[in-house]
């Protein structure tokens, strides 16, 4: 009697076991993003903005730049005494875009009588430049160069690009920059009122 008890417990609990199987099978197959057994996971991403700079600046001029800068290092001096054959000189190409305008926050534009207005430019800037190509067009070094340091080519492309060249191009431009920026805001202001006078004026 006792031996058919316990075959009975058995077969429930194998019946039983098997039935939860069958549900957890069937619960899967009705819901297929169901899962019975995972892992939860969470990922988050923190971004913090310190600050935000508004920029209006006004493209006026795009200019195609395009040339040829030569560096030359002389001899090198050993005891006073120049090593002949050991001077370096490089030729290099260099071409790209150089944008100039003005900071278009910094124009003002005051009335000064019926239909008249007055706009004051600011100074022209250097805006950015794009599309740069650099490219060694000549090389001539002498026979002992290898005694003497390397041209820094970096250096002479840094040069093309540094502060004080892009206030040349500003320079050389100001007569066009300045009729390109009286064109610009004639057009602004011609598409609200063409009756309105304008006068410019260039800090």
């Amino acid at each position: 009697m006792k031996a058919v008890r316990a075959w009975l417990i058995g077969l429930l609990a194998v019946g039983l076991v098997g039935g939860g199987a069958a549900a957890a099978l069937g619960v899967v197959q009705a819901f297929p993003g169901f899962q019975l057994f995972g892992v939860s996971s969470e990922t988050r991403t923190t971004q913090i903005i310190n600050s935000v700079t508004r920029k209006e600046q006004v493209v006026l001029l795009s200019l195609g730049i395009q040339g040829i800068t030569k560096k030359e290092q002389g001899c090198t001096k050993v005891l006073g005494v120049e090593v002949p054959g050991s001077e370096r000189a490089v030729f290099m190409q260099y071409g790209f875009n150089a944008k100039v305008g003005i900071d278009g926050k910094d124009v003002t534009i005051v009335h000064k009588g019926e239909k008249q207005y007055l706009v004051s430019v600011p100074k022209f800037m250097f805006i950015g430049h794009s599309d740069e190509h650099f490219e060694l067009a000549v090389e001539n070094n002498g026979v002992l160069s290898w005694t003497s340091p390397e041209i820094d080519k970096l250096a002479m492309i840094n040069a093309i690009l540094n502060d004080e060249a892009q206030r040349g191009y500003v320079d050389q431009n100001q007569e066009i920059l300045k009729d390109q920026a009286k064109a610009f805001y004639t057009g602004v202001i011609s598409g609200i009122d063409q009756t309105i006078s304008l006068s410019f004026e260039f800090r």
